[in-house]
């Protein structure tokens, strides 16, 4: 499911557990540590059945706002209940940039390798948005509900 209009609703009342946030310069590098970061977060919060699904989706996110923005800092934030794992990506472009569509009547070609993350997180998130928040910044989000 997208939800492309707004942010998933905050997780509230007893079930509410914990958020996490760390901010990164916009570099190559940034990619992989914040991959791994969300990963050791919902390890060390007993969510490691969803922690591959979480690092690809969450390397794709990373690496669009360091490749397709301007952004100076990258901030990625962890959200847990006892239901719901979200992970958000913010960067400082509020203008949204898909990738091109494939041409009509065919898949993309087999040697292009850009252009496929967001269908990625798609296909391996249960839900996630695109949202503009103000004039100043993005945040791109996905959720994972727990298989407990």
């Amino acid at each position: 499911m997208t939800n492309t209009s707004a942010l998933p609703a905050a997780d509230e009342g007893p079930g509410r557990r914990a958020t996490y946030r760390m901010v990164a310069p916009s570099r190559a590098g940034t990619v992989g540590i914040a991959r791994d970061w969300v990963v050791s977060v919902l390890r060390g919060a007993g969510w490691s059945e969803a922690a591959e699904r979480a690092r690809l989706c969450a390397s794709e996110l990373v690496t669009n706002a360091y490749r397709h923005t301007d952004t100076g800092e990258i901030a990625v934030e962890v959200s847990l209940s006892d239901e719901r794992a979200t992970v958000y990506v913010y960067d400082g472009a509020p203008e949204l940039r898909l990738p091109p569509r494939p041409p009509a009547g065919g898949d993309p070609p087999l040697l292009v390798t850009g252009g496929r993350g967001l269908a990625l997180v798609a296909a391996y998130a249960d839900d996630w948005a695109v949202v503009a928040q103000g004039a100043c910044v993005k945040v791109v989000w996905f959720s994972l509900l727990s298989a407990r």
